[in-house]
């Protein structure tokens, strides 16, 4: 059967848009390659270097990473290869200053003006180095993926804008969290109690406010002092807390951590026992009804 003028016109502009259809996707799958090639060896660069033990080198690539992802230079795939390495890079710098208890104290005790173990004997660092890290920590919770999660908890006692960013994933960073109150780190058992009643406070069920009691029980017999001190300044601040008074007198009275110098109450003789101190603290806001909470 034979076709009609108008007919054959029809299917001549068929084909004419099928072919600029074609024509266009090739298009756009060229210059979709063009991008690809000019991004892509750029990204596999920096991820090797990321994993650089040298800080110049590991840090000049985060850097980098940083200009391509707000560039107009990266794939979809390009983008989410860079906020993966940024997120391990994360992770990997955590496990380098999230020491256990026992390795700072043979650091404090290996290292002239260490102090006594509470802090980290990391020696001074160049403004590159201090600025580095809490960076880091800031990208990685702004990209809001929670493939992040493990490494912002790594990063809790360093930054607020890791507790911020695990804070916006709610209970998803709840087991994660929990899992750091077994640290080696007191540091990190000290942030993930803090943590953990937070978000435990968010639910605002009974089930919840008597695992906060639990968690404050437990932290209390705490062997690094640090994590009793923040137990006891997590007291204050509920709404039951002359339920601990027993436990406070106990430990007001029989703390072992002390250093020399006169306590501010000048209760404990010659020297400072600042978990008495801060235990006797919240006996007085208990008797008095006044509430010193910080958090």
């Amino acid at each position: 059967m034979s076709l009609s003028k108008s007919g054959t016109r029809r299917c001549g502009k068929q084909m004419r848009a099928v072919l600029l259809a074609l024509t266009l996707l090739a298009s756009i799958v060229q210059l979709s390659a063009q991008k690809a090639s000019t991004a892509g060896p750029a990204v596999s660069h920096i991820l090797n270097e990321m994993n650089n033990p040298d800080f110049t080198k590991h840090s000049k690539a985060f850097d980098e990473a940083i200009e391509l992802l707000a560039s107009d230079k990266s794939t979809a795939g390009d983008i989410d290869r860079l906020r993966l390495g940024i997120i391990q890079l994360l992770t990997a710098e955590n496990a380098r200053i999230n020491v256990s208890d026992d390795e700072l104290s043979k650091q404090a005790a290996s290292t002239p003006n260490c102090g006594n173990g509470t802090d980290n004997c990391a020696g001074d660092e160049s403004d590159d180095e201090s600025e580095y890290y809490p960076t880091l920590i800031a990208t990685v919770a702004g990209f809001n993926d929670e493939r992040a999660i493990p490494a912002l908890v790594g990063a809790m006692p360093w930054g607020s804008m890791a507790t911020a960013g695990l804070l916006r994933f709610g209970d998803k960073a709840l087991a994660p969290v929990l899992d750091q109150l077994k640290s080696r780190n007191a540091l990190l058992r000290t942030s993930a109690m803090g943590m953990t009643i937070t978000l435990l406070e968010r639910r605002n069920d009974s089930a919840s406010r008597t695992r906060i009691r639990e968690l404050i029980r437990r932290s209390l017999a705490d062997p690094a002092s640090v994590v009793r001190r923040s137990a006891i300044k997590e007291i204050d601040c509920l709404d039951d807390r002359g339920d601990f008074i027993p436990a406070l007198g106990k430990i007001a009275r029989t703390d072992p951590e002390n250093f020399r110098g006169r306590a501010d109450d000048g209760v404990d003789g010659d020297k400072f026992y600042p978990v008495r101190f801060d235990a006797r603290r919240v006996l007085r806001d208990i008797k008095e009804g006044g509430r010193t909470c910080r958090r």
